[in-house]
């Protein structure tokens, strides 16, 4: 869903870049997380390739300082979004983002979402 955001913006949802200490890869993660909050470790550890980016307590391992940010605020500071409009958009995109498969929103109910079918 985050093609739905650059359709919105024109602007990639996470834009992962290296550093010199950590890959692109770890930035994307990180990225991820500075939007939607800590993984939960259930779904960390049921991913192959945790070890590759997660200490066993769950923290990321070759970034420390993450910068917390929200969907709204994202699109009103960069974007120039009202409040309501940056609030209606991320009702819309957020729960199509969850990290729990079972609590994500699907296809078909994104497509009845009230920022889809509004006049």
């Amino acid at each position: 869903m985050s093609f739905a955001f650059e359709m919105a913006t024109g602007e990639c949802l996470f834009d992962p870049q290296p550093g010199k200490y950590f890959s692109r890869d770890d930035d994307h993660v990180a990225r991820i997380i500075e939007l939607l909050g800590r993984i939960p470790p259930q779904i960390v550890f049921s991913w192959n390739k945790s070890t590759k980016f997660f200490s066993r307590p769950g923290a990321l391992l070759r970034l420390s300082r993450l910068f917390p940010r929200s969907l709204p605020g994202i699109l009103a500071d960069r974007h120039g979004w009202t409040p309501r409009e940056a609030a209606a958009f991320a009702a819309f995109l957020l729960p199509a983002l969850h990290y729990a498969p079972e609590r994500r929103a699907s296809a078909a109910q994104s497509l009845r979402h009230a920022w889809i079918t509004a006049p």
